[in-house]
């Protein structure tokens, strides 16, 4: 781990990741970008907060064998993507235990600000080895709890923990 990752640097909830652009490839018959990519683009920005905040990214997984499995994700969106648009994810630690984080993540343009979608995630630490689940480091829980106790419940949307259905 870096010197970035320890608990002491200044860190709130929630996390902004970093930019991304949507690439041609990303868009679908209608014009914007496909939800598959929605899902690439989140899960991208969960590699970057995983390497960046907390130091056990893809670098980490390859050299421990050690990693997050997605038990759960839901997505909404909001407003579409085009072309060449850039955004970020804004992530909030929602609540963690020993073995597991639940993460949400905002989706915004870059210029303007404006939602364009958000997820919520159930990741779990696994022993990719043993294929079986283990607790997170001391370290990764601390700033998991840092995180956490810096979010403002009533800033996460609204939607988060919702089941889905119709609306009547």
């Amino acid at each position: 781990m870096t010197e970035k990752n320890a608990v002491s640097f200044e860190l709130n909830s929630p996390y902004k990741t970093r930019k991304q652009q949507v690439l041609p490839e990303w868009i679908d018959y209608n014009g914007h970008m496909n939800v598959a990519y929605y899902t690439l683009a989140f899960d991208k920005s969960l590699d970057f907060f995983f390497e960046d905040v907390l130091g056990i990214g893809p670098t980490y997984v390859s050299k421990m064998s050690k990693g997050p499995f997605a038990l759960k994700a839901s997505y909404h969106y909001f407003s579409e993507l085009l072309v060449r648009e850039e955004f970020y994810v804004d992530l909030s630690v929602v609540d963690f235990d020993s073995k597991k984080v639940h993460i949400c993540g905002e989706m915004k343009k870059s210029l303007s600000g404006e939602l364009s979608a958000v997820f919520e995630t159930v990741l779990m630490n696994v022993d990719l080895n043993k294929r079986k689940s283990l607790e997170y480091p001391k370290n990764v829980l601390e700033i998991f709890e840092k995180l956490k106790a810096s979010m403002k419940t009533e800033s996460l949307p609204n939607i988060i923990g919702k089941a889905i259905s119709l609306k009547r």
